[in-house]
């Protein structure tokens, strides 16, 4: 046996050889392979009341000569009489069931070649008592801005339902209706009524129709009430700074004046009233959204975004020192979009809108850096400047114990932390040193007094300011 993919003419050889090693002839002939039939039908859906059950060849042959086929059909019908017979030679045959059931139908189509195939399926004579029923999810809380979700229970007492019809207005729109062709028990079905705030419910008639064949027809019709549903206005928002303080979030609203709770929720929302901090929510565009829960159960919500500018980094630098009379330069950092620096107070500074300005004050001062960048966002901060002053040095005072004039006190030197002061008699000799000047010379030496004389001192401030000396005299 020889499988051919194609219809087609194929060349076929035979050449025959005895045991004896007798070889005929070869001999040739043509064999030609035609086109088989594509068998297919469909089947129709009826109940046992329908007058009939109508069939519909819808087979197909390669070289388009479906004209010239012959048909044989078997309807698989144990009650089939001589005047409703089991078989057919149309294309398009009728018969009629007596009786509901499962039968199995087939149908043999051949070639005008003779080629033949043949297709068997299954067939239902439905019964012709169907029941529609539907179930209705949630039925005491529909909501107008939610689809009412209905679930079929038809039945029918053999078989299947074949087609179902939903008419969701049947009192106002009949045209606005759903059509299954193949309905599956339980199968959901769901439908957008108009949204509405008012009035307080609208009722909507719905009639449900449940189909076993042509001729077996049920519906039935119920009344649905659908409750107004909430609506939010929830307008723009525009952008903030990070560093503003939280703010309460007052664009969002509801319009009909439904009694009910609404709630905020999103990044940086820190209270459900509606409070946003963008410090939490950081840079960045962010959601926010404002649900609405009616006393009637319906509910709805609205979102909005709101984006937040960063806040710029700022630095005034280190804390400074400056000799009197001299100057420093304040290095302040910041990065942001476009930032305008701002310093005050505007004293003994050299410009006021640069990171790092010279500044020469005669007192300690602490300035101040603003920046603001091109979203106005606007952060701050401050660097203290000490002014190290020249040291006063007095060149006489009188340790009698009159209470006046008593030590050696020298202005600013408490300034310089580090400085070192070293005094000597007329002979060179150290009668006192001390790292840093926190409590004055008392005139002592070893604890006793010394006496009226003058006496020489070398005082190194340190912190960029040279060394000093000079004499000072003792008085009683």
């Amino acid at each position: 046996n020889t499988s051919y993919a194609t219809p087609g003419t194929y060349t076929s050889t035979l050449r025959v050889e005895t045991n004896k090693g007798c070889v005929s002839s070869l001999l040739t002939k043509p064999v030609n392979v035609n086109y088989l039939p594509q068998t297919n039908f469909g089947t129709p859906e009826v109940c046992l009341s329908d007058p009939f059950a109508q069939f519909t060849d819808s087979s197909r042959i390669g070289d388009n000569s479906e004209a010239q086929f012959t048909y044989l059909w078997n309807f698989g019908d144990a009650n089939a009489t001589a005047g409703n017979p089991n078989t057919s030679t149309q294309k398009n045959p009728q018969h009629r069931y007596n009786a509901v059931g499962l039968y199995t139908l087939s149908l043999t189509v051949t070639s005008k070649d003779g080629c033949n195939t043949i297709l068997t399926k299954p067939f239902t004579v439905n019964g012709s008592v169907p029941l529609a029923s539907f179930t209705v999810n949630n039925a005491t809380s529909l909501c107008a801005n939610q689809e009412v979700t209905i679930k079929d229970a038809s039945t029918v007492d053999f078989g299947n339902i074949v087609k179902l019809e939903v008419y969701w207005d049947y009192g106002n729109n009949p045209t606005i209706k759903t059509v299954d062709e193949d309905p599956v028990p339980g199968r959901l079905y769901n439908h957008k009524y108009p949204d509405f705030g008012t009035p307080a419910n609208s009722v909507f008639q719905v009639r449900y129709v449940a189909y076993s064949g042509i001729n077996c027809i049920n519906e039935i019709t119920r009344t649905l009430t659908v409750n107004a549903s909430p609506s939010i206005q929830f307008t723009s928002m525009d952008a903030v700074c990070e560093e503003l303080t939280p703010f309460q979030v007052a664009s969002a609203r509801e319009i009909f004046g439904f009694a009910g709770t609404g709630v905020f929720s999103g990044t940086g929302i820190v209270s459900s009233n509606g409070t946003f901090s963008p410090a939490v929510a950081k840079p960045g565009t962010h959601t926010i959204r404002y649900s609405f829960t009616a006393t009637n159960g319906c509910s709805t919500f609205a979102e909005q975004t709101i984006t937040v500018d960063p806040t710029p980094s700022i630095d005034a630098g280190p804390d400074r020192t400056v000799l009197e009379g001299g100057f420093v330069t304040i290095q302040a950092k910041a990065s942001g979009n476009n930032l305008i620096f701002s310093w005050s107070p505007n004293t003994n500074i050299d410009n006021t809108s640069i990171a790092t300005p010279k500044v020469s004050p005669v007192e300690d001062i602490f300035y101040k850096l603003k920046v603001t960048s091109a979203d106005g966002c606007m952060n701050e901060d401050e660097v203290f400047v000490k002014v190290l002053k020249t040291p006063r040095i007095p060149n006489i005072f009188s340790p009698n114990g009159d209470g006046i004039n008593d030590k050696w006190v020298i202005e600013h030197l408490e300034s310089y932390p580090g400085a070192t002061v070293e005094i000597f008699n007329r002979y060179g000799q150290l009668i006192y040193h001390s790292v840093g000047y926190s409590k004055p010379w008392d005139g002592t030496f070893n604890g006793y007094p010394l006496p009226v004389a003058t006496y020489y001192w070398i005082i190194n401030p340190k912190n960029g300011r040279q060394q000093l000396n000079g004499s000072v005299t003792i008085i009683r």
